[in-house]
């Protein structure tokens, strides 16, 4: 896990060119404040650049946000991938997948945050965007699952709470929350699959 010690964040992450520092800390500073909290400023200081270097490479704070989205998204999901396996049954495959999703939290507590702000700080066109693009990722994780492992009795409705317990999840943990708050979820998520 990445402790800032009151550096900003280009002082701490590892970047190749000055586009990927300044990404680096735009992420940073909107995982914090979200979008309309967050000043070009802000974004500045946390890359340890100018203003105008900002705009040179992203034109606009919309362009380095959504950039900054997509970046952290893929960068979940590279990392969510690496650290899933295939598993004899779905229980453990599926309880791997809210550990996996933990990890990432703790590991990267910035990044995870900055899914939280698009839900609640973002322009509506930029989350509209993102949604259609990439809001299918979670349930394509949880489908290859279940085709792996179909279950014997109600498929698409334990598919269904599976997949949206797992976004109910991510949600829930983008905020500060208790640790191991994966086992009550996942935890209730086999007790409804007991009753279907």
């Amino acid at each position: 896990m990445h402790k800032s010690d009151g550096k900003a964040a280009w002082q701490i992450y590892q970047w190749r060119d000055s586009r990927e520092r300044i990404l680096i800390g735009a992420t940073i500073a909107f995982s914090r404040k979200g979008f309309y909290g967050t000043s070009v400023r802000e974004i500045s200081l946390e890359a340890g650049l100018e203003q105008p270097s900002i705009y040179h490479h992203w034109g606009s704070k919309e362009n380095l946000y959504w950039a900054c989205l997509r970046a952290t998204h893929l960068f979940m999901l590279r990392n969510l991938r690496r650290r899933l396996k295939i598993r004899a049954t779905l229980a453990e495959e599926v309880r791997d997948m809210f550990r996996a999703v933990s990890w990432f939290q703790k590991e990267y507590p910035e990044f995870f945050a900055l899914l939280f702000a698009l839900v609640y700080s973002s322009p509506a066109e930029i989350g509209e965007r993102y949604t259609t693009l990439y809001g299918g990722d979670i349930f394509a994780f949880v489908k290859r699952t279940f085709d792996r492992h179909p279950p014997k009795t109600g498929r698409l409705e334990k598919y269904s709470l599976t997949a949206h317990t797992l976004y109910a999840y991510i949600l829930a943990y983008s905020g500060r929350r208790p640790v191991n708050i994966h086992v009550s979820f996942y935890q209730a998520l086999r007790k409804v699959y007991r009753a279907l």
